[in-house]
């Protein structure tokens, strides 16, 4: 009995050391302002290029729901300064979790890679951080002037970089005066229009063959190094495991090069294309 007595002892007390190791590994707020009165006022914040690439990629998927000013948009999305998934996120791991599985109403985002997540999390950060705290008077409507781009440059950025998909005379004809509200249409050529087709935008379509030679093809729903899953256009719910390249996939991606574009877009870049899409009456 004592032999089993003190196995279980060693059992319990590596078992304890496991997870205080675990504790020990979990991200930490780094605290740079002690005497602020709100812990997101004394938090680090990340450098200001990831803090204005997260911006950026909040105007053009999160904003319309969310609000220009995190406190809930046009579509019904929560306000984002109370929300307690922000208040115990420290690098993302928790607005992430959330960008990527979705939460109640709102839908799942996959597109975004881990250092999307984390510049998302920091711009969220950043608008926490030069708040006044919980509690304080939104600040008054005025109205942004986003026209600030040189219409020239946006032209010829327009036809080295989106002509051969799009054109001013074809699909874009009459944009400005079908999206008269500039904001919208900057966020809708940003985001490659995916908002046209309702809740949940452009879909990715993706073929699967299976070693028999079975090919099933439907809206992507989930895809990783593990598993595959998808629904098909007779709203059939299909899954596959993964190993390897078995079974082949195909991606049919129509914002594959949006995504692209994501990562090199500058604001200059942004403003200047608007400001030429403005001219297409």
């Amino acid at each position: 009995m004592n032999i089993k007595l003190r196995d279980f002892s060693i059992g319990f007390l590596c078992c304890s050391l496991n997870i205080v190791a675990q504790e020990d590994t979990q991200p930490e707020i780094q605290i740079v302002n002690p005497n602020a009165m709100f812990l997101q006022q004394q938090r680090a914040l990340p450098p200001a290029a990831v803090i204005e690439r997260g911006e950026t990629l909040y105007q053009v998927n999160c904003r319309l729901c969310h609000g220009l000013d995190l406190r809930g948009g046009d579509q019904g999305g929560s306000n984002l300064l109370r929300s307690e998934v922000v208040l115990i996120d420290i690098a993302g791991e928790s607005i992430g979790e959330v960008i990527t599985e979705g939460q109640g109403s709102m839908p799942t985002f996959d597109n975004f890679s881990n250092e999307d997540l984390a510049a998302i999390a920091g711009y969220i950060h950043s608008i926490k951080f030069e708040s006044e705290g919980q509690g304080s008077t939104p600040p008054v409507n005025y109205d942004l002037d986003i026209l600030v781009g040189d219409a020239a440059a946006g032209e010829r950025y327009f036809n080295r970089e989106c002509s051969s998909c799009h054109s001013v005379t074809g699909d874009l004809s009459g944009i400005a005066t079908r999206i008269p509200d500039d904001y919208i249409m900057q966020n809708t050529w940003v985001a490659g229009g995916r908002r046209q087709a309702g809740r949940g935008g452009v879909q990715t379509t993706i073929t699967v063959t299976t070693e028999g030679g079975k090919t099933i093809t439907g809206r992507l729903l989930r895809y990783d190094d593990f598993f595959v899953s998808l629904r098909t256009e007779d709203g059939a719910y299909q899954s596959f495991s993964r190993r390897g390249d078995s079974p082949r996939v195909e991606l049919d991606d129509p914002l594959y090069r949006h995504r692209e574009l994501w990562a090199e877009l500058s604001d200059g870049n942004i403003h200047d294309v608007t400001a030429y899409l403005e001219t297409i009456k």
